[in-house]
């Protein structure tokens, strides 16, 4: 367990360090000047101030391997480039991201609790009743599912609601806390609790689970199948157990297993499909903070990407770590090291 732990820490230490050293020469060829942005009115002496002031002048490696000392010493993630041309108002990456995770987090959390409560009943009726009409039924929505994209479906959502008055406006609204100050088209006021949260996220929710749930059923429904058919069930057929027993007692921990460990090698799906989700329902979250900060319009902003690729990765190697846990916890042949038959 413990060589498990660490093995899971050492490669996410790794693939942190090469994704932020190719973040960081991909800014190195992208051709535009961060200073320009923080100073859009100033001289070239100021920008090349701003440049020598946030070590945009110095070589590739030697500003990674900066940032790297830095994440590694002190978790410091750096500021952003253009919050603002004065040091001191310039504000720190953490707390841009501290500010867009809630958001995100309520959004995946929410949609793949709704993706497994969906795709886990129909893939395990889809199993129980092969080839037949609830079966094709199954097979034919996920097909539609996988050539639906979540921008055009939650724009369809977004329309939906705005004609029929179902939902309230965009934006989020935070469950704990402080209320917060929504202002927009239609929204004027503020927000903050359960109910406020929840009537701003359905449909987001719904959404994410379009995109990700053709693929879950269609996994659910193989996983169960395969775990019909294995030995031991047979077994605990002719020892007289009951189908119900069978399938919630036995089938479903080794079925869960593996749809455990897809959660984990999704993580970076969600961000892209977070990016479309939070753009349309104008959530604040992650995925919208890395559409503006890769805009042309806006700039770009090497420390939020940079420390965004370090949150994603970390998520990564969380995700992986829980579901091999997981993994092991619900198949035991996993533990025991033996084979899957």
């Amino acid at each position: 367990m413990l060589r498990l732990v660490a093995g899971r820490i050492v490669a996410g230490i790794i693939l942190t360090l090469l994704l932020t050293l190719a973040t960081y020469a991909v800014f190195f060829r992208v051709p535009v000047d961060p200073a320009v942005y923080a100073s859009p009115e100033g001289t070239q002496e100021e920008r090349a101030a701003i440049r020598q002031e946030l070590g945009l002048d110095e070589p590739l490696l030697e500003q990674w391997g900066q940032f790297a000392w830095r994440l590694g010493t002190e978790a410091d993630l750096g500021t952003s480039l253009l919050n603002a041309p004065d040091a001191e108002a310039r504000a720190p990456v953490r707390s841009i991201l501290a500010e867009a995770l809630p958001p995100t987090i309520s959004l995946v959390l929410g949609g793949f609790v709704l993706t497994l409560l969906l795709a886990v009943p129909l893939g395990m009726l889809a199993a129980l009743r092969p080839r037949s009409l609830l079966d094709r039924s199954v097979l034919a929505v996920a097909v539609l599912g996988v050539v639906l994209h979540p921008f055009i479906v939650g724009l369809l959502l977004h329309a939906l609601a705005d004609r029929t008055g179902i939902v309230r406006g965009g934006g989020y609204c935070p469950i704990r806390g402080e209320a917060i100050d929504i202002v927009g088209p239609g929204q004027v006021g503020s927000c903050g609790g359960g109910a406020d949260w929840v009537s701003r996220m359905w449909l987001p929710w719904i959404t994410f689970a379009v995109f990700f749930l053709p693929l879950y059923t269609r996994m659910s429904r193989a996983r169960f199948l395969d775990n019909l058919d294995q030995l031991y069930v047979r077994t605990a057929r002719a020892k007289g157990a009951s189908e119900r027993q069978i399938l919630f007692k036995h089938v479903s921990r080794n079925a869960l297993g593996p749809i455990a460990a897809m959660l984990a090698v999704d993580v970076a799906t969600v961000v892209t499909a977070a990016i479309y989700i939070e753009t349309v329902f104008g959530l604040p979250g992650v995925g919208r903070l890395v559409a503006s900060n890769l805009g042309g319009s806006t700039g770009y902003d090497l420390h939020v990407l940079v420390g965004i690729v370090v949150l994603v990765t970390f998520a990564i190697t969380a995700a992986n770590l829980f579901s091999d846990l997981t993994l092991r916890a619900l198949d035991p042949r996993v533990r025991t090291g033996r084979g899957a038959n």
